[in-house]
């Protein structure tokens, strides 16, 4: 485990001992969590799975995701990030375990994202669906923040990636990009730009927009279908 991620996990472990609430435990604002249920929920919708469908949430937190997805009949299982191993870089389930794998807020603390997905895809069946989010390298605010690092000679807190970089990690990895969408949330010292990106309503503006949404948005939740073998 690199030095990032262990100041991670031990940020993580921190975070589940001493909050309570839901948004606190994964690191997010009540505004940020709300945002990304809303488009998780959205793109949910969409996805086609078959009934009664068998889900990871793999970096689960506080368990947002495992109830949501429990209340609608998913057979569910939750992996968390501060388990004493890094069960992300291998998962103890068979091949082609799961129809849905999810994690959200997960990428950002990894070094090395394309090795969780060689495990993401290796527990998806043929047509399993994948929900992952990574944050916006390309965004305004995003652009800010490394800048001020830079000139504070501080390494990144969090890690974040171009959306065109995370699209060529899925269909190296045998996934089919099949959706797209923004996460919209004003920086946490200006809650009042909220307004500016148009509430909970701003996301839909935007995505219609691909340079807006590359410029304003904090993060991205792409949903992807696990290609057959030898498909393309």
């Amino acid at each position: 485990m690199s030095e990032f991620e262990a100041e991670w996990r031990a940020r993580f472990e921190r975070f589940a001992r001493t909050h309570t609430d839901e948004a606190a435990i994964s690191g997010w604002s009540h505004l940020g969590l709300r945002r990304r249920v809303a488009v998780f929920s959205r793109m949910l919708s969409s996805l086609g799975l078959p009934a009664s469908p068998r889900a990871l949430d793999l970096g689960c937190g506080g368990g947002t995701y495992v109830r949501l997805l429990a209340g609608l009949g998913h057979r569910t299982v939750g992996r968390d990030y501060s388990v004493p191993s890094l069960e992300a870089y291998g998962l103890p389930f068979r091949d082609g375990t799961f129809d849905l794998v999810v994690s959200i807020g997960v990428l950002q603390a990894l070094a090395q994202p394309e090795r969780v997905l060689d495990e993401i895809a290796r527990v998806l069946r043929p047509g399993g669906a994948l929900v992952i989010e990574a944050l916006n390298r390309k965004a305004l605010v995003a652009r800010g923040r490394r800048l001020a690092e830079t000139v504070r000679r501080q390494p990144p807190r969090v890690l974040a990636w171009d959306p065109a970089e995370v699209g060529a990690w899925l269909d190296r990895h045998g996934l089919d990009l099949v959706e797209r969408d923004g996460i919209y949330l004003p920086p946490r010292g200006l809650p009042a730009l909220d307004r500016l990106l148009g509430g909970d309503r701003g996301g839909v503006a935007f995505d219609r927009h691909p340079r807006m949404a590359a410029l304003a948005a904090h993060g991205f939740l792409f949903a992807a279908r696990r290609r057959a073998p030898g498909g393309r």
